[in-house]
């Protein structure tokens, strides 16, 4: 029996130590499942907060791009508004610039009729001769 007993301890050594390692094994085993299990519910609060970031984003684009297809028909109208009355203007205008420079044509020729012959009698009026100023100027080549 001696042989038995020695046996049977050792085996229940050997039991004990492989129980021992079967608890630290689950151990450690709890403790990565915890440390998984944080992890998991870091990561999830993670997505969750980019989605409502993505949500929000999705909701500035929607009203950004609605905004620009207003601004952009809007735009289209006043462009055409402003091509209309500019048109309009501008032959008006084209009008206008014709009759004042005509008026001022007129008004110049007129002035040039009546005046013509005190400004050619302003240099005698003014003391200077006549003469004085014709000897002044180049002679013209009449070859």
């Amino acid at each position: 029996m001696g042989r038995t007993a020695n046996d049977i301890l050792v085996l229940v050594g050997k039991i004990n130590s492989s129980q021992r390692d079967l608890d630290q094994q689950v151990e450690e085993a709890v403790e990565a499942l915890t440390t998984s299990t944080q992890l998991i519910s870091n990561l999830e609060a993670s997505l969750e907060q980019r989605a409502r970031k993505l949500d929000e984003l999705k909701e500035e684009y929607q009203r950004v791009a609605s905004l620009a297809e207003l601004t952009k028909e809007q735009g289209e109208a006043v462009a055409k508004t402003l091509e209309k009355t500019l048109g309009k203007s501008q032959n008006r205008e084209r009008y206008i610039a014709f009759l004042i420079n005509i008026l001022a044509g007129l008004i110049i020729f007129v002035m040039g009729v009546f005046l013509s012959d005190w400004i050619q009698d302003l240099p005698g009026r003014l003391g200077l001769k006549a003469n004085a100023i014709q000897a002044d100027a180049p002679l013209a080549d009449t070859e």
